[in-house]
């Protein structure tokens, strides 16, 4: 009697053993398999500097993960219309996005002006060679000006369009180098593979650049917009992150770079 009893306490033992096994199990599994939402956002490239930095914050606030794709803006509008899998797309211009909506590429009530972009001559610190006016650029020393291709990239749009209007693009279009977006058009200039060049001014590095502000009036208005991906995997999250860059935190970071609203 007393083995039946001793064999039937071992099995209830062993079974609450296997059940707690089993719940300890779930429950890890359970863990493992939550994971933060993942909001995906195609930015022009002279956004770099302050959406990684919003970025950063956006995190935090809203236990999320922000991965960007920076690039020229005509680039990442053609793989957003050939269906890139973006949530959320800021452009370095209005146009783009009013384009986009037009064909139903995005959320119309999205849509949101957010920055007003500057441009500016750059040459490095370090070179002999010097330049703060369109006009020093004529300059026999200086053989290569970088910008970033006009043809999908509005600020090198911006600079053919200043270059333009100081009468000068056809003595200096034979000099220039085109970059695929802002960035590797100051790559060019960091690396020496052009003397000077034009890049935005949220891209500008004081420590190793001289760097001349463009009048604004010598070219339209780099007035910047931004609206969340019809079909968005991460629709509310995505409205959420340009709330973020439309608040009063958002655009402290965005001042930090130089971006300031554009007036509706």
């Amino acid at each position: 009697m007393k083995r039946k009893m001793v064999a039937l306490a071992l099995t209830l033992l062993a079974i609450a053993l296997v059940g707690c096994t089993n719940n300890g199990n779930s429950s890890t599994a359970g863990a493992q398999s939550t994971t933060k939402p993942e909001l995906t956002v195609a930015a022009a490239a002279d956004l770099t500097k302050a959406f990684t930095e919003i970025g950063k914050a956006f995190e935090v606030e809203n236990n999320c993960t922000v991965t960007f794709s920076f690039g020229s803006t005509g680039t990442l509008s053609e793989q957003i219309a050939n269906g890139a899998p973006f949530d959320v797309f800021a452009a370095a211009n209005e146009s783009v996005i009013d384009e986009l909506d037009h064909n139903g590429h995005i959320i119309s009530e999205t849509r949101s002006l957010y920055a007003l972009g500057r441009i500016g001559i750059t040459t490095l610190k370090d070179s002999t060679i010097k330049a703060t006016t369109m006009e020093e650029l004529l300059n026999p020393k200086i053989k290569k000006i970088a910008i970033a291709n006009p043809d999908h990239a509005p600020y090198g749009l911006a600079a053919k369009q200043a270059l333009v209007s100081a009468g000068l693009w056809k003595v200096l279009e034979p000099k220039m180098v085109y970059g695929k977006n802002i960035s590797e058009t100051l790559t060019f200039i960091t690396t020496g593979n052009a003397e000077a060049g034009f890049i935005a001014l949220s891209l500008n590095d004081e420590d190793t650049l001289n760097f001349s502000l463009v009048d604004a009036d010598m070219h339209e208005p780099l007035r910047q917009a931004i609206a969340v991906i019809e079909g968005a995997k991460e629709e509310e999250l995505g409205k959420k992150f340009i709330e973020y860059i439309l608040s009063d935190k958002g655009q402290k970071i965005m001042n930090t770079y130089g971006f300031v609203l554009p007036e509706e």
